[in-house]
């Protein structure tokens, strides 16, 4: 009987195989072309999503994804869309595992719900209402700073008395740089420099900005991220490296060490004190098995890398459509001036006297939501039917927020104006008139919109701003700055 060497056999033929291919590389382009072609038209005429409607390119591949997010505007892109298309299509966003930080997700980021939910409970309480309040008077410095730069543009001594003709400003960078420093008092008790310097400090807003952009494009191919950020060789380099680590990974981490050694060293605890770093730390001494000091990093990190995007942005979207009509601007104006107020207004005031600022806030959110990009979710198990379709188990769904919010079904046929008014007038087609909240406020939310409105400073800021002629300023598709505006007072 004759014995084969099976192991030999299968290693020669894996060899020759592999000789072949080496001395035929433009088969492998070829079959390469052709699973991406058989790959296309699956997706495409045989996929269960196959019903859905949608643009050729995006049927069969996420190239369409990607380009449209390259495009820096994947928001205009949803809203034609739904335009065209009533709202049924559906697209796969499967993004969230690429957002920093890597290995360790945040409130945001972390997508497994029981994890969430115990990571939500534990920060819950350092984000309630009770505790963004008890850190007013630091928000209130920071208001004060603001002012003081903005008097200093605008040739002002003091509110209402004129020195000099004022200087043209950029208030959309510095209400970045504001966020920034009022989100450093709240996270780490201390301002950035942001406003001290009028620069961004150290490039951070414009390192949050470029990862912003590799986060959405590279979110539409998740496996990239492996090749580029999450490489080993990257991470490992960005460890050893001074300066090679953001700004805000970095003050995040050594503020960390800084309590950890501070409260071994005195006998204190770590979590002493009133900022979101503080209560962090108190919720890991009750439960540090379950929240651990890696989760107060990722949750502190978290606050300041999307908090401060946006809660910049929703400021920005507020003054720019108060500013740019004068019949709005006048009426809020009033309504301050009118209002039993302290000198900074605090949250409950503006709660109980300023009903015309909180619809003119709920409508900057709806028309111009912080986020641009499609947020995904899960199709249970068993399956689920959406709009008489039957979608398998494991599928990925995404409303866009920018297309939802103006669905003229839901807003009227006036969703894409800028209407306050819908929030208070009787019979309004605005869902829940006075007690709506903006859509996408689930448990997953950023909580970015607690300290917004704790962060009333745009009460104080509004009288001292005139309106000026902007109606025909385009910002639709601009991306850094969307307001200037003149200080003459």
């Amino acid at each position: 009987m004759k014995v084969v060497n099976l192991e030999r056999t299968s290693g020669s033929g894996i060899q020759a195989a592999l000789s072949y291919l080496r001395s035929h590389p433009s088969y492998v382009f070829y079959a390469v072309c052709v699973f991406v072609v058989v790959r296309f038209f699956y997706n495409r005429y045989a996929s269960p999503l196959r019903h859905y409607p949608g643009p050729f390119l995006a049927s069969g591949t996420r190239l369409w994804k990607l380009c449209v997010t390259l495009q820096m505007h994947q928001e205009t892109a949803y809203i034609d869309l739904h335009k065209k298309y009533a709202g049924k299509g559906f697209h796969k966003t499967p993004f969230y595992a690429v957002f920093p930080p890597p290995g360790n997700p945040d409130i945001f980021t972390e997508t497994r719900e029981a994890a969430h939910a115990l990571k939500r409970r534990a920060a819950g309480p350092s984000y309630a209402m009770a505790a963004m309040q008890g850190l007013a008077d630091r928000v209130e410095a920071v208001i004060g700073m603001l002012g003081r730069r903005l008097d200093g543009f605008c040739g002002t001594v003091g509110v209402g008395e004129k020195k000099g003709n004022g200087q043209v400003v950029d208030l959309g960078a510095w209400l970045h740089f504001f966020a920034f420093d009022v989100l450093g008092e709240v996270a780490f008790g201390r301002p950035w420099g942001f406003l001290a310097e009028g620069r961004d400090v150290e490039g951070c807003i414009a390192a949050i900005d470029e990862s912003q952009r590799y986060n959405g494009a590279v979110g539409q191919l998740p496996p990239l991220d492996w090749a580029l950020r999450r490489n080993p060789v990257w991470r490992a380099w960005q460890a050893v490296v001074p300066g090679a680590q953001p700004l805000v990974t970095r003050i995040a981490r050594e503020e960390l060490g800084k309590r950890r050694m501070g409260g071994a060293g005195e006998g204190k605890t770590a979590g002493e004190g009133r900022d979101l770093l503080a209560q962090l730390l108190r919720a890991h001494e009750k439960d540090p098995v379950r929240f651990t000091e890696q989760d107060v990093f990722a949750v502190t990190h978290g606050a300041i890398f999307a908090g401060s995007d946006s809660t910049a942005s929703t400021m920005q979207s507020f003054l720019h459509h108060v500013l740019r009509d004068a019949r709005i601007h006048a009426r809020l104006v009033a309504e301050i001036d009118a209002a039993p107020l302290s000198p900074v207004v605090a949250f409950n005031e503006a709660q109980q006297h300023l009903p015309y600022f909180q619809a003119c806030l709920k409508e900057a959110m709806r028309l111009r939501p912080a986020v641009g990009l499609a947020m995904a979710r899960f199709v249970p198990a068993g399956g689920a039917e959406i709009d008489g379709a039957r979608l398998p188990a494991g599928t990925e769904l995404d409303v866009h927020a920018w297309a939802v919010h103006r669905d003229e079904a839901m807003f009227g046929s006036d969703a894409e104006a800028f209407r306050p008014e819908s929030y208070l007038d009787a019979g309004s087609q605005t869902p829940g008139g006075d007690d709506y909240e903006p859509p996408l406020m689930d448990p997953y939310s950023c909580f970015a919109r607690y300290l917004l409105r704790a962060c009333t400073f745009i009460c104080n800021l509004g009288p001292r701003l005139e309106q000026r002629d902007i109606q025909n300023k385009d910002i639709s598709r601009e991306v850094d700055t969307i307001i200037r505006t003149l200080g003459s007072h």
